[in-house]
């Protein structure tokens, strides 16, 4: 990233929308040189119109908005264009011309009016399709062209205009995964080799994580803080800001956050179907807790270790479990705080996770509160999955002594539950 410490962009305490209708309002966002900012948010937020008012496209209602140090209404269209280079949503082009002569439109802020290009605006040009991969694309005529080229030209027309600023409203929404890859390395490297710098909107959270400095989450017509992805995109986030239960970790291979969808929350019944308490561990109860919360059912879990499968979901899911540190056994304070959970359900369901001494008290705890009347439901069978020397086995005997019962898979679970109910 460059040195300068001057913002190519700065939003200060910004309002921004059309006519005398503000649709986000007090913004605080800058892009330094060399930078990528990402923009996150639900669909009508706001994030194109950040971007338009910086092409005067969109309007700044109040506050201030500076490009490279200089008031933003003080910039001529020209010098604007010599600044800014833009790649939109949606790519037109207002009548059909060779794809090298629309991509030349990029350099008509540096050509003098009546001008020819000359040998650096061709070259500058050549250079842009290459590093797109559209030189091939030169001859054909964009009306013959797909989307996917045509985006891509339209970053190779940006990329002549050889600006100091770039704004991407979502701009590998029609790409293949090849290209997509491509382009946005492309960015990514300009940034760092060349000090341009980045406000690019994204929908792919993935994409906004692997590939931005920092990120802003726009919702509720605002801005957000800019912040690395690690902060700016969290399990609480996700699920206000998109409504959506996510598990949100560090991809191992890319080392960048990973947004992994659960469920939506307008996809829960809105039947409340009462309490279950769910006894998992080594991914055991993932699907049991995710189609119950989906079914309409409050979930609890018993103890679970941290990092452990069933872990990870329970929180995403918002549910309320007793947490233990990775591979150690459930202690006293985990042994109540599953006893204190089991107290408030109309059920407990046991998953098919295999028992050791280390967790074979979640279920005790289990047969325990059946004994005392709860409906326990066991899935599967306990052979195989018994390493306590049998104290497991025991537990399962009783259990059935106290009226459990087996169903053999999830949706058996679940009707048996509804039954119960």
């Amino acid at each position: 990233m460059s040195a300068d410490t001057t913002p190519l962009l700065a939003y200060t305490s910004a309002d921004v929308g059309y006519a005398e209708t503000v649709i986000v309002s007090g913004a605080n966002l800058d892009v330094m040189p060399g930078e990528i900012v990402g923009l996150v948010g639900p669909n009508g937020a706001g994030k194109s119109t950040l971007l338009r008012a910086v092409t005067g496209d969109a309007q700044l209602l109040g506050g201030t908005l500076s490009l490279a140090g200089t008031d933003s209404g003080a910039l001529s269209a020209l010098e604007r264009a010599r600044l800014v280079g833009v790649v939109p949503q949606q790519v037109t082009a207002a009548f059909s011309v060779e794809a090298g002569e629309f991509v030349m439109k990029g350099r008509h802020p540096h050509i003098a009016r009546f001008a020819v290009p000359g040998e650096r605006d061709l070259e500058v040009a050549r250079r842009a399709m290459q590093l797109t991969d559209t030189l091939q694309l030169a001859e054909k005529h964009t009306d013959e062209l797909s989307g996917g080229d045509l985006q891509r030209l339209a970053l190779a027309q940006a990329l002549a205009q050889e600006p100091r600023l770039l704004l991407l409203d979502e701009p590998t929404s029609h790409l293949d995964l090849n290209h997509r890859l491509q382009v946005l390395d492309l960015v990514r490297d300009l940034a760092r080799d060349t000090g341009v710098g980045v406000l690019a909107v994204f929908h792919d959270l993935d994409l906004a994580a692997r590939y931005s400095d920092r990120i802003a989450v726009v919702a509720s017509g605002a801005v957000a803080p800019a912040q690395t992805p690690a902060r700016a995109i969290t399990t609480a986030t996700v699920r206000e800001v998109f409504g959506v239960r996510a598990v949100v970790g560090i991809d191992p291979v890319t080392g960048t956050v990973s947004v992994t969808p659960v469920l939506r929350d307008g996809a829960v019944a809105g039947v409340a179907r009462g309490r279950v308490l769910v006894v998992g561990g080594s991914g055991s109860g993932a699907l049991l807790m995710r189609r119950l919360v989906l079914a309409g059912w409050e979930v609890s879990a018993g103890a679970l270790n941290k990092g452990d499968a069933d872990q990870i979901l329970a929180e995403a899911l918002g549910v309320d479990y007793a947490l233990i540190p990775p591979f150690a056994p459930m202690d006293e304070a985990a042994d109540r705080r599953v006893a204190e959970l089991a107290e408030r359900v109309a059920a407990i369901v046991v998953a098919d996770v295999p028992f050791g001494h280390g967790n074979v008290d979640n279920l005790r705890i289990a047969v325990e509160h059946a004994e005392n009347g709860t409906p326990l439901v066991l899935l599967g069978q306990v052979e195989g999955r018994d390493f306590t020397g049998g104290t497991a086995e025991a537990l399962w005997q009783r259990a059935a002594q106290a009226g459990a019962i087996g169903p053999s898979d999830a949706d058996a679970v679940l009707r048996a539950l509804e039954q119960l109910g």
